[in-house]
Formats: C-alpha cells, sequence, structure tokens
C-alpha cells in the first residue's frame, strides 16, 4: 500500500461520518465568519472609540465583541462533542473490526507471532488512526477557511504590507515539508523498534520459567535496557523535532511581525494607514500565516499516522479461515481423508497421499513418532489447516464447502495442550451453552473430575489457562466439555497423558458406553485404547505407513512395535 492508497483509506474512515462532519464543517464556517469580523471591529475601537474620542461606539463594539466570543465558545461547545462522538466511533469500528478479523485468521499466523506484539501493533495503530479525527484536523479545515477570509482582510487594508505576508508563503512551506519528511522517518523507525520490543516481550515473558530456572535474568535485562533505549532515543527525537518545528514557527511568525510593524509604522507616520488598521492588518496575517503550519503540519501529523495505517490494512488483507458453505443442518457421516497432501511455510511437506476413512461411529487411533503427521491430521480435521492438495469429505461434501461454524459444531477436540479461560470450572465445560447442573455433573463423573468438583465446586475459577490446576484435572474438564457439548465427531490428542491410570481407565471405557455411537480418533500409543479400537493409522514420515485392526498389525507392524515399546 503506497502513501496515496492510506490515506484513501483514512478518509473513507471519516467519510462514514458524513452528516456528522457536515455539522462540524457548518459550525466551523459560522465560527470563521465570525472571527473575521472581529479585526475590523477592533480597528475600529482603536480609531474610532480610542483614538477619535467615541466612548458610546467603544463600548458597543466592545460588547458585539464579547458577544461574537459567547457565540464563537458555544459553537466550539457543539463542534468538540461532535468531533470526540467521530473519534469514539473510529476507534471502536478500528478496534471491532480488527478483533473480528483477528478471531478469523488462520491458526499459522499465531504460530509465527505472540499475542504482546499482536496487541501492541493493533493497539499503537489504532491510536494514530483514530488521531485523523483529532482536533488538530478539524482545526486544519477552520484554518482553510480563516487563510481564505484573512488574505481578503489583508488587501482591504494595505495590498502594500499584504505582498510582504504574501512572500513568506513559500518560504514557510519549505521549512514545514522539510520537518514533515523528518518527522515520517523517525515514525517509520519508532514503530519498527517498537514492534521489535513488543515481540521480545511476548516471547520473554512466555520464558519466564525458563528465565529462572537457567538464571538468565541478567542477560534479559540487558536486552530490556537494549530495547528500551531504542525506543526511548527515538521517542527523544519525535519530541525534540515537534519542539524545534514550534521553536522555528514561531520564530518565522515573529520575525514577520516585526516587519510589519516597521513597515506598518512608516505608513502611519505618513498618514497613509491607522494605527487601528495596522493591528488589523497584524490579526489578519496570522490569520494567513498560521493556517500555513496547520495545513501543512497536517503532512507533519500524516506521516506518524499513515505508517500505522499501512501496517493495520497489512494485517487486515492477511488470510482469514474460508467459509463459502451455503448447506445447513449437517449430519453425522462418514469422514473421509482423499489423497490428502499438506506443505507447511519453506516448502515443507507434512503429508504425502492420505487416505483415510473414519467410518461413522468407528473408533480409530493414529500413531506414529514426533514429526509425523499426526497433530497435522488433527489441524486439518477442525480447518485449522487446509489441504495443500486433496479434500477431506463427510459424506460426499467437500468440508471446505460447508458452514465453518457449522462444521465445528460436529467435531469435539480433547487436547494435551487445552485452553482453559480464567473463569469458573462451570463456565469452562459449558462455554457459551446454558447446560443443567444435572447433565454437568453427569460429565464430570464419566471424566474423572467428581472428586475434585466436591472438593471445590463447579463454581471454582481455574486461573489463567487453569494455573490452578494441575495437568490431570485441566484434561478431565476438556473431556467434560466434549461430554457436555454431545457432538458426534470426538478427537482425543494424547488426552490421557496427564491423567493417573485410574482417570485413563475410566476414561478409556467411555469408548464402550457413552462414546459407543460417535465417530472417535484417537492420538494414543497405550496398548488399553489400540487393542479396542476399529482401525489403526500408523504414520511415518508423512505417509500411512499401516493400517488396520491391532491384532492384524501387533507383530507385523515394525513402526506400531516401537512405538509400543516405548509407550511401555
Amino acid at each position: 500500500m503506497d502513501n496515496k492508497e492510506a490515506v484513501k483509506r483514512l478518509l473513507l474512515l471519516l467519510g462514514r461520518y458524513k452528516k456528522t462532519i457536515v455539522v462540524i464543517v457548518g459550525c466551523l464556517l459560522v465560527s470563521t465568519g465570525l472571527n473575521l469580523c472581529v479585526p475590523l471591529i477592533s480597528r475600529r475601537i482603536m480609531d474610532d472609540g480610542f483614538i477619535g474620542g467615541n466612548k458610546k461606539l467603544l463600548i458597543e463594539l466592545v460588547l458585539v465583541s464579547m458577544v461574537i466570543y459567547t457565540i464563537n465558545s458555544l459553537i466550539d461547545i457543539v463542534k468538540e462533542k461532535k468531533r470526540v462522538d467521530i473519534s469514539a466511533k473510529i476507534q471502536y469500528f478500528l478496534s471491532e473490526q480488527s478483533f473480528s478479523h483477528l478471531m478469523k485468521l488462520r491458526v499459522n499466523y499465531f504460530n509465527n507471532t505472540n499475542y504482546a506484539e499482536t496487541l501492541n501493533n493493533i493497539n499503537t495503530d489504532i491510536n494514530q488512526m483514530t488521531s485523523i479525527a483529532d482536533s488538530s484536523v478539524f482545526f486544519v479545515i477552520t484554518q482553510a477557511f480563516s487563510m481564505t477570509g484573512g488574505i481578503i482582510g489583508l488587501f482591504i487594508i494595505d495590498f502594500r504590507m499584504t505582498v510582504l505576508v504574501l512572500l513568506f508563503i513559500p518560504i514557510k512551506c519549505v521549512v514545514m515539508k522539510y520537518f514533515a519528511k523528518k518527522q515520517k522517518q523517525i515514525m517509520d523507525e519508532f514503530i519498527k523498534r517498537n514492534q521489535e520490543y513488543a515481540k521480545w516481550f511476548g516471547d520473554t515473558v512466555g520464558g519466564v520459567r525458563e528465565v529462572k530456572l537457567f538464571n538468565i535474568l541478567d542477560k534479559k535485562h540487558e536486552e530490556f535496557v537494549l530495547n528500551q533505549n531504542n525506543i526511548i532515543e527515538k521517542q527523544k527525537q519525535m519530541n525534540m523535532l515537534g519542539q524545534w518545528n514550534t521553536i522555528i514557527d514561531s520564530i518565522m511568525v515573529q520575525f514577520l511581525s516585526t516587519l510589519l510593524y516597521i513597515l506598518g509604522a512608516n505608513l502611519v507616520f505618513d498618514m497613509k494607514l491607522s494605527v487601528g488598521s495596522v493591528f488589523a492588518f497584524i490579526t489578519y496575517s496570522a490569520y494567513v500565516t498560521g493556517p500555513i503550519s496547520a495545513i501543512l503540519n497536517i503532512g507533519y501529523l500524516l506521516s506518524g499516522i499513515i505508517p500505522s495505517t499501512k501496517r493495520y490494512y497489512a494485517f487486515m488483507e492477511l488470510e482469514e479461515e474460508t467459509d463459502n458453505g451455503k448447506k445447513t443442518d449437517l449430519c453425522p457421516n462418514d469422514l473421509r481423508l482423499q489423497k490428502v497432501s499438506f506443505v507447511y511455510e519453506r516448502d515443507k511437506c507434512i503429508l504425502k497421499n492420505i487416505d483415510i476413512l473414519f467410518a461413522k461411529s468407528s473408533k480409530t487411533a493414529i500413531i506414529g513418532r514426533n514429526g509425523s503427521g499426526k497433530t497435522t491430521i488433527i489441524n486439518l480435521l477442525t480447518r485449522m489447516y487446509e489441504p495443500t492438495s486433496g479434500e477431506i469429505l463427510l459424506g460426499a461434501e467437500n468440508i471446505s464447502e460447508l458452514p465453518l461454524p457449522e462444521y465445528r459444531n460436529m467435531v469435539s477436540v480433547v487436547s494435551q495442550q487445552i485452553y482453559l479461560f480464567n473463569d469458573t470450572i462451570r463456565n469452562n465445560i459449558c462455554l457459551d451453552k446454558q447446560i443443567d447442573d444435572t447433565v454437568i455433573e453427569a460429565a464430570c463423573k464419566d471424566s474423572g473430575l467428581e472428586d475434585f468438583i466436591k472438593e471445590v465446586s463447579l463454581d471454582h475459577v481455574v486461573g489463567q489457562n487453569g494455573a490452578m490446576l494441575s495437568g490431570g484435572q485441566k484434561q478431565k474438564i476438556a473431556l467434560a466439555r466434549a461430554l457436555v457439548h454431545d457432538k458426534p465427531i470426538i478427537i482425543f490428542d494424547e488426552a490421557t497423558s496427564n491423567t493417573d491410570a485410574y482417570s485413563e481407565q475410566q476414561i478409556n471405557g467411555l469408548l464402550d458406553t457413552r462414546l459407543k455411537d460417535k465417530t472417535v480418533i484417537v492420538i494414543t500409543h497405550k496398548k488399553e485404547v489400540l487393542s479396542k479400537v476399529d482401525q489403526i493409522v500408523v504414520l511415518k514420515e508423512g505417509v500411512v505407513a499401516d493400517l488396520g485392526r491391532y491384532d492384524d498389525l501387533v507383530g507385523k507392524s515394525d513402526e506400531l512395535n516401537v512405538m509400543l515399546e516405548k509407550a511401555e
């Protein structure tokens, strides 16, 4: 995305609130018109009131000025209320849009980034983009109107002094453009360094146990100091650049005012201009030169907004999960992988022409060494990944053509790495469903969680990702969750790895009872499970090495024998 496209996107953001902006612009026009009258009134106060000695006129004009000031203040309140409303709506829209998009991203995005980095980038970019509705932006519109009226006022008073003011404009333009260019360079570097720090921070906090166990706190503190100094240095440069911008602008304006006073004094002494006209002219010149800074500073402002806009929309263009399905009322059916291959990033082939049938209500075990493709198959079946080639069928339908929410409503996963929300056991089991306690308690009994529930109750808060629980308790909650949601396809991904022998036996017993009519897929090396399933799929280096029942494969499948020996 180039700068023009970024600006176009920002303007489209504002375009969502056209009616409100029309009200704001209307307020600005009225306010500007009133302000343009003030110098002329001031000239009469000086010339006819003070110098002319007309006390009554002086009082009347001062009161008129007071009325104009009051009206302008009321207009400013209305204008600011509308502007704040736009700013808040833009921030909400961007936040909601980015959150919705984040939840729909493909799972490989989360493999390549951490939560701290993502949160930092999104918040930084949204805050920068929301500033498009800051008072400074609408101030530019005001100043554009003011500049037009100011130039007219200058010519009304004296064309000779007006030429001097007009010659000043290109000089100020060059200076302001220089500062805007420098601001963009520093802002680009600041965003880059801030992103690097967020990535480092998330990685370091995620590995806090290793930091403690291996005593590398000093090393991490050195990295923190380096990262923070890099960010602070750029922040200081931006702040100083802004200060220099303000100082140079003030010096230039003061220099112009000095010249105008000298030239105006000569004209007054030559009786070609009144004292009030000089002061009115100085005020009008401020209406002209002030907006130059404001208008050109819009580039200075955008130099901070545009990089964030580019990064935000680059994030928004990341590929989401596909959901093109229109079919509804899905029914349990055979699930089949048909000539499925999957190539991960950097052309790393994980699966090669896999053919597996998971018949309706059947029980299948998948075994294989680390990296053989077991978890990849689970991710494909749950549509976290999509096949590079081949297709996955539910009955006769390709699952990629089915509605994603409805398809996932057919599949439960009990994983070794289950995630629990910082909520109660009840809510972690039920998630968004309203389920009767008797159903929950039955699921807790079948999952082996019953004794723990009697100790702490269903309303026990589990902590961040179940930090207050053991690994076995977490997996029992995951199993209870799967039983409560009662989906036709259940996948166990090393689900008994953290449970004790009694609980494991209880869970295995579910295959013949509560899960009898479910399609069950199990990743395990446990002999007790392998001997009970309808088929065993043996994976080796991304291909199906063996396929059959336990009695047919034991002693004949070298890979199966190796796995059984390791499991003992």
